[in-house]
């Protein structure tokens, strides 16, 4: 997702409408403009160790960078000390492994520039990493990321190889990467470490990131509970199957459990909202009132709740009247008056979350022993 700059809500229907009368606090339900961004002021909780905002720019890439974010902050818990990592060393095996499904699919997948972060670690398993200073992604004039002619040229180069007749060469492939390393420069086949050279992957393995550490969790209501399923967006291009579905009381408690013993994580929020506001710096999302999980259904059936951005919860904090906030990192630059963070409060966030990365050992005890990991 891009960073906007203005955000804005999407116009209900005489359904939704009704739904809002039939379910308080239904998703989707909007609050008077002019009431949703009082000033307001937080302390502070508990806030863990995060590396500097950084910003995706003109780029669908937050699932990349805040999945990147949060594992840094892994990496700031186990004392490996403060990396960069690159984002875009990420995202250039991801696209190639999108290109690939889309051809193989007949162009009938998703082959687009969102993910979601299961995409960060399963890439990370399979080709390692490096430093940003390594892969920066950018040619000698550019300062900021904007992927959107590539997009369009690889998404018109992959149309362009389905339309063969009577079917793709063997050169597609080639041709796509080639597309690619012109747009994002060459991937390194090896980085130097402390003077020697070792390959992405052996930089990944010295570091202790360990891929299968990191479990998704999502709440709906139409996948059997404390079972794994798909998380049902277009951004699951490659249709895993492995997100486990937690009832909403439990998906929230893991998420303060989380922050309480010292881990981060990266959470996947919808934020169309007009009560998200990142220059205001927070959200809020129908106070006082109880997000139930049947209206987060409705919500995301309607698609009133959609899979939008996916950002690094690093801290509680509690605004002017006791209430719970969660302090999150996000990937639109130094914006707002928290430079880059925003505030969510809990409704919100049990509102309008659709997936949770976390490291499986900041599970309650209970919640990882009755998923048996």
């Amino acid at each position: 997702m891009t960073r906007p700059t203005f955000r804005s809500s999407r116009m209900l229907g005489p359904l939704l409408l009704a739904l809002t009368v039939a379910l308080p606090g239904a998703l989707g339900a909007q609050q008077p403009a002019q009431e949703q961004h009082p000033p307001k002021t937080f302390t502070d909780v508990t806030v863990l160790p995060a590396t500097p905002v950084k910003d995706q720019a003109s780029t669908g890439t937050c699932w990349d960078f805040a999945t990147i974010s949060m594992l840094e902050s892994e990496l700031l818990r186990m004392g490996k000390g403060t990396y960069d990592l690159s984002e875009m060393f990420v995202a250039d095996h991801v696209l190639r492994e999108k290109a690939d499904a889309y051809y193989r699919f007949h162009g009938n997948n998703t082959f687009a520039d969102g993910g979601l972060s299961h995409d960060v670690v399963t890439a990370i398993a399979r080709y390692g990493i490096v430093p940003r200073s390594d892969f920066p992604a950018l040619w000698p004039y550019e300062t900021a990321y904007d992927d959107g002619e590539m997009m369009n040229v690889l998404t018109a180069d992959l149309n362009a190889v389905l339309r063969s007749r009577p079917g793709p060469s063997p050169k597609w492939e080639r041709g796509f990467d080639a597309l690619l390393d012109t747009y994002l420069g060459a991937m390194p086949d090896t980085i130097r470490v402390d003077g020697r050279a070792e390959t992405p992957r052996q930089f990944a393995a010295q570091l202790g990131i360990d891929p299968s550490a990191y479990v998704e969790m999502m709440s709906f209501t139409n996948t059997a509970p404390w079972q794994q399923g798909p998380l049902e967006t277009p951004d699951n291009w490659s249709h895993n199957d492995k997100t486990w579905n937690l009832p909403l009381d439990d998906a929230l408690r893991v998420v303060r459990h989380a922050i309480e013993s010292g881990y981060t994580l990266a959470i996947g929020f919808d934020v169309s909202e007009r009560s998200f506001d990142q220059k205001a710096g927070y959200a809020t999302w129908h106070e006082g009132d109880t997000i139930t999980p049947e209206a987060r259904q409705a919500g995301w059936d309607r698609w009133t709740t959609t899979d939008d951005h996916t950002m690094h919860v690093v801290g509680i904090a509690h605004d002017e009247t006791g209430a719970t906030y969660y302090k999150v990192k996000n990937s639109w630059g130094d914006v707002g008056p928290y430079a880059g963070y925003i505030y969510i409060s809990e409704n919100y966030l049990r509102a309008k979350f659709d997936l949770i990365m976390v490291n499986k050992a900041a599970l309650p005890q209970d919640i990882r022993a009755r998923l048996g990991i």
